[in-house]
């Protein structure tokens, strides 16, 4: 008898989003979106059934057209994460606190990882999840906020279907929260933001983990 993995959240020390915070600033475009609101890098890990976790050689990175509407069935070429980051002692809690949660320190697997930034002004949203409510195609989720600087709106929100109106759970993740998602139970979405501040820009730091 065996219980099944819905939903978890925490909170990690605050040195993790403190320490992690600065490499955010050296993230290239992404250049899969019409905008110069998307920032991103992008890592994959192997972790081995003894909870061992090594970094594996960088490759493009596609999601099918069933899950992403937007650039389903494109080969995104996305910079490689930077090195002296994935070393860091906050880098590594965060692999483990996921790989923890979903028990993937016991049976193993694969991680990839996501360094996202998105911007926006006072006057113009960004999306922040241009697929809409969706899922990633994978067995789990995880959103960690690194920073929420001026924004509004970004409202972490989970769907148990892509047509539900209302959400199951409707959340600002705010820094050092961390949230790990059944992703072929739940469906996803990250509300629109705006800054908060006329004159000033927002900005949304996050690792998306899925495995």
């Amino acid at each position: 008898m065996q219980n099944k993995f819905l939903i978890e959240a925490f909170q990690t020390p605050d040195a993790v989003s403190q320490t992690l915070l600065p490499y955010f600033s050296r993230l290239s475009k992404d250049p899969y979106v019409d905008s110069d609101v998307r920032f991103r890098s992008y890592a994959r890990f192997a972790i081995d059934t003894e909870g061992e976790i090594m970094r594996l050689p960088h490759k493009a990175f596609m999601q099918s057209s069933d899950v992403n509407r937007v650039v389903g069935d494109v080969e995104r070429h996305f910079a490689p994460m930077d090195d002296g980051m994935v070393t860091l002692p906050e880098f590594a809690h965060l692999l483990r606190s996921f790989t923890a949660a979903t028990g993937l320190e016991h049976t193993g697997g694969e991680v990839d990882v996501h360094q996202i930034r998105v911007t926006c002004s006072a006057q113009d949203t960004s999306a922040p999840a241009p697929e809409g409510i969706h899922q990633d195609g994978f067995r789990f989720v995880g959103i960690f906020c690194v920073q929420r600087q001026n924004i509004a709106g970004g409202f972490t929100q989970i769907f148990t279907s892509p047509v539900e109106q209302h959400p199951h759970l409707n959340t600002v993740l705010e820094p050092n929260q961390f949230v790990i998602i059944d992703d072929q139970r739940y469906y996803h979405h990250i509300s629109e933001t705006l800054s908060s501040e006329s004159g000033q820009e927002g900005v949304r730091d996050v690792f998306v983990f899925t495995a």
